[in-house]
């Protein structure tokens, strides 16, 4: 086993499945680790940020407070890092769920987008989780107009509206089989 392999699970895990891996994007070499306790916290910041106005009003409507929102955060899934010729671009959060990946969040850093990031982690997750999931769901916002582009050109469908959230479920279908 490589020492790129060994360091790549979850706390300690050498289970490399979760998120390690190197792919050739577009716009530069991607590398995929496990976040460290400092890129999840930045994560967790990048998140809020992105509430900014609405955390609140989405929180009460998931039935949560952020404080129960971030003890979530930190008990399910996976948190990865992004890197692009080794500087941090972005991260995601993945959980499986028996048959599905739900992509709970994933953030290119502003100085990165354009660049095939985004295109290429979503291409990792579908290949590292082929035969392993029947479905790769997302929510994203519905002005997100930009994200839900990257999403459609990747081959997710919307497949549910949550206009009380403002946000729109997307699916893609990895097998034939029903989902669980």
């Amino acid at each position: 086993m490589s020492d790129r392999t060994k360091k790549c699970g979850r706390r300690g895990s050498v289970d490399p499945t979760q998120c390690c891996r190197e792919a050739a994007s577009p716009g530069c070499n991607i590398e995929r680790s496990p976040a460290t306790d400092a890129e999840r916290g930045d994560l967790l910041d990048l998140m809020q940020d992105e509430l900014v106005g609405r955390r609140d009003r989405i929180m009460s409507l998931m039935g949560l407070t952020w404080s129960e929102f971030e003890q979530l955060y930190e008990r399910r899934g996976h948190v990865c890092t992004v890197r692009c010729v080794g500087v941090v671009a972005g991260y995601y959060w993945i959980e499986q769920r028996r048959r599905e990946l739900h992509l709970h969040a994933i953030f290119v850093l502003p100085e990165h987008r354009g660049r095939g990031i985004g295109g290429a982690v979503l291409e990792e997750l579908e290949d590292e989780f082929r035969g392993k999931v029947d479905v790769i769901e997302l929510g994203v916002e519905q002005d997100n107009v930009i994200a839900k582009s990257l999403y459609t050109a990747q081959g997710f469908a919307v497949e549910d509206v949550l206009p009380e959230l403002g946000f729109e479920i997307m699916r893609k279908r990895l097998s034939n089989e029903p989902a669980d």
